[in-house]
C-alpha cells in the first residue's frame, strides 16, 4: 500500500479493524506512511473514544461503519430512548440524530443504503446541531458493545 503512494497511484493509505492502542502502535511501528483513516465499526453502543482520541494525535481519523448497529441491530439503536427523545426534541428522525451524533463527534460517517429516501434522509444532517447536553447524552449510551468481532 506504501508503494502505491510513492508511486502516486493513491493518496493516502486507509486501514480497517484495528481497535486498541496496542493494535496501532504495532502498525505505527513498521509503517513509514501513517494511514490517514482507520474504519471501525462505531455506533451509540460502541463509542471507542479512546482511541479515537489517541489517534487524533498522530491525524488519524476514525470513519463509522455500522453506524446504526449494522443488520439486525438498527431497530435498536433507532429506539433508544435517548435517541428517540432527542430525535422528538429536533423533530428529525433517529437515524439523522445518530448521523449528526458522529458527525460532531468527529467521526466520518457513511451510512449505506441503496434506497434512495434513506440516502436522501441521512444526507439531511446539515441543517441542526445537537448541544452539548444532548452530546453527553448519546455519549452516555456507550456500552464498549461491539456487535462483530473479528
Amino acid at each position: 500500500m506504501e508503494q502505491s503512494v510513492y508511486d502516486g497511484k493513491v493518496k493516502s493509505i486507509g486501514i480497517s479493524n484495528y481497535y486498541t492502542k496496542e493494535a496501532i502502535d504495532k502498525v505505527l511501528s513498521y509503517a513509514t506512511i501513517i494511514p490517514t483513516i482507520i474504519q471501525n465499526e462505531n455506533h451509540i453502543y460502541y463509542q471507542n473514544t479512546e482511541l479515537q482520541k489517541y489517534v487524533n494525535q498522530y491525524g488519524i481519523i476514525i470513519e463509522s461503519w455500522y453506524p446504526f448497529g449494522g443488520r439486525g441491530h438498527t431497530s435498536e439503536n433507532f429506539n433508544n430512548e435517548v435517541i428517540k427523545e432527542i430525535a422528538e426534541k429536533h423533530n428529525k428522525t433517529s437515524a439523522r440524530i445518530i448521523l449528526r451524533w458522529q458527525l460532531q463527534a468527529g467521526y466520518i460517517v457513511i451510512p449505506g443504503s441503496s434506497n434512495e429516501d434513506h440516502i436522501l434522509e441521512n444526507y439531511s444532517i446539515f441543517d441542526f446541531e445537537l448541544d452539548n447536553e444532548n452530546m453527553e447524552k448519546i455519549a452516555n449510551i456507550n456500552k464498549n458493545q461491539r456487535y462483530e468481532n473479528w
